[in-house]
């Protein structure tokens, strides 16, 4: 077997069957050999390996955690990720910490974030807002490494830890280091209220591919240039680059670069380019699953070359140079007015990737057929697009399942030699006078027909029609409403109380009244000191229900200042309110 055809098999999980005399060659398309081989390699049962159920989600790359045998992550696109500890210890009350961003190298870093709040930094790696950062003094510092071939290692590091030296550099790993700086008690948990748990996450640009039609290696997030960097890459299906660029297979993959990047019209104004792909996958996953997610979010299929290549065809509909007529069909099966009840569906439920939710996977506005729910009740299909950065590509993809969850006409069509001219092609027009058929159809599997002697006596092909509207798009009309962001600004600070009242009583004392807390969650500071001194007495937290505080005896005829400040249970304090002053008797 060819090395090109034996590697592909494998990676992409397909399975190798001999079957009666049949030999299929799915549209997802694996070429020639197979004819030689006597190896079925049909649609049918590739589909079952390409499109598990589960696939990882958006959001499981946006945690860090400690874990001694992490797999490893590769990002396209862009990404919010976080990642596993590399490094991880404490001196001085400072705390370090080293995450893996994933492989690199990287293209860029456009966006820190500190738990659930994004950050700027300053030269050096200083963050500059509060409260990380305290009149000029930066509590926390954060710095990266894109993953270059070969990298330097964290100054910081390698001058405080001597185990941690010059040598370690994270050659290929994207990387991010954090530093926090000792906090005192009163301030600490409103700036790490995780501790050393604090989530480090960015927004990266991701790999950086070479793009099919120009050659040059830069970033780019077309599905085109993806899905070829993921089949030939070493931390991807790692075939060899030969079979990508025999002048067939060349010509294809430029094609399906023009369209990966088509202006799209958008319903709120401009365009996007038709396809991009957007995500991450580890290395340890099966390269069938991570190739599934990729060309189901673009409407992808791998197609053979007759010169020995492997191209990619990128959905986008034209009228079939190929027709298939009652000369070259011989005989049909399943020949059916649309799939059978249990198979069809009216409303397509999707996810996909947004990133004005947190680059989370988020639900599309469902595509409905409101008559056929209104006469049969919702049959609803769920689909996962979470490589589709876009609610309007999500919604493009949604309408193409719509029509091929309920077409006009599904069969399997056996044919002389003359269906020879449908392998590889997407479409096909098939005229069929005996039932009135003259319509395009999508050709979803083909198989060789052997007889005796290994002799091609003719070719079998399983079809559904596919018309013109399926690829029409109206933005106005068909994209739908985006899911509305659920993100909200949130003042978790903790509130100032106003002044005390303050009334002077023998002794003398001061009576501080004040209102009650404003939760149950927070008790009252008071402190006071004379006006002229620096020093300040502090009592509390008052009980919870505290509305009043008596001062021991203070001294007669001095002014005296005071001050109140709300407290957490966990010991965070806010910030002193206002001052009140009164002079003793």
């Amino acid at each position: 077997m060819p090395q090109s055809l034996a590697l592909l098999l494998f990676y992409a999980g397909a399975p190798a069957i001999i079957t009666n005399g049949l030999v299929g060659i799915g549209a997802l398309g694996f070429l020639g050999a197979a004819v030689q081989l006597g190896l079925s390699v049909g649609l049918s049962a590739l589909a079952s390996s390409l499109y598990r159920p589960k696939q990882p989600k958006p959001e499981d790359v946006q945690q860090s955690y400690r874990q001694a045998t992490a797999p490893r992550v590769r990002h396209y696109g862009r990404v919010k990720t976080s990642g596993p500890w590399v490094f991880a210890e404490a001196e001085s009350g400072n705390f370090h910490k080293v995450l893996a961003l994933g492989q690199g190298p990287i293209d860029g870093i456009e966006e820190y974030w500190i738990d659930d709040h994004q950050v700027t930094l300053a030269p050096g790696g200083g963050v500059q807002q509060e409260p990380w950062y305290d009149g000029g003094d930066y509590k926390v510092i954060i710095q990266t490494r894109r993953g270059l071939p070969i990298e330097t290692a964290y100054g910081s590091l390698t001058a405080t830890f001597p185990e941690w030296t010059a040598a370690h550099r994270g050659d290929g790993v994207a990387s991010l280091y954090a530093k926090q700086f000792a906090s005192e008690d009163s301030v600490y948990l409103s700036r790490f209220p995780n501790g050393i748990n604090t989530n480090y996450r960015v927004v990266l640009r991701g790999a950086i591919i070479q793009n099919p039609l120009t050659g040059v290696v830069a970033w780019d997030d077309r599905a085109a240039s993806v899905i070829r960097d993921y089949m030939s890459h070493a931390d991807g299906m790692r075939l060899p680059h030969s079979i990508f660029t025999t002048p067939l297979a060349q010509a294809g993959w430029e094609q399906a670069y023009i369209r990966s990047n088509e202006p799209i019209g958008l319903k709120g104004g401009g365009t996007e380019p038709r396809y991009r792909l957007w995500g991450s996958y580890q290395l340890d996953e099966r390269p069938a699953d991570v190739l599934g997610r990729m060309l189901a979010a673009c409407d992808g299929r791998l197609v053979p070359t007759p010169d020995g290549g492997l191209t990619l065809d990128i959905g986008k509909w034209q009228e079939p140079t190929v027709i298939i007529g009652p000369d070259a069909i011989t005989g049909f099966s399943d020949l059916g007015r649309g799939r059978n009840i249990m198979e069809t569906a009216n409303t397509i439920r999707a996810t996909f990737l947004d990133p004005t939710q947190d680059y989370q996977a988020t639900d599309a506005d469902p595509w409905v057929d409101a008559d056929d729910v209104l006469e049969r009740g919702e049959i609803s299909k769920d689909v996962q697009f979470n490589m589709a950065p876009s609610h309007s590509q999500a919604r493009r993809l949604m309408k193409l399942e719509a029509y091929r969850a309920n077409p006009s006409w599904v069969a399997n069509f056996q044919c002389n030699l003359r269906g020879l001219a449908a392998f590889g092609e997407r479409f096909v027009r098939i005229q069929y006078p005996a039932f009135g058929i003259n319509s395009v159809f999508e050709v979803q599997d083909f198989r060789f027909v052997i007889g005796e002697g290994n002799i091609l006596q003719g070719v079998t092909i399983q079809v559904q029609s596919m018309p013109q509207a399926a690829y029409s798009w109206d933005p106005a009309q068909e994209e739908g409403d985006a899911p509305e962001s659920d993100e909200s600004e949130v003042d978790d600070s903790i509130p100032v109380p106003a002044a005390p009242d303050v009334n002077l009583l023998p002794g003398p004392v001061a009576e501080l009244t004040f209102s009650p807390s404003p939760s149950i969650l927070l008790r009252y500071l008071v402190r006071y000191k004379k006006t002229a001194d620096t020093e300040w007495t502090t009592v509390g937290p008052l009980s919870q229900d505290a509305e009043t505080y008596t001062t021991p005896t203070l001294a007669a005829t001095t002014q005296y200042e005071f001050q109140m400040a709300l407290r957490t249970e966990k010991g965070r304090v806010g910030t002193w309110g206002p001052s009140a002053t009164a002079t003793t008797p």
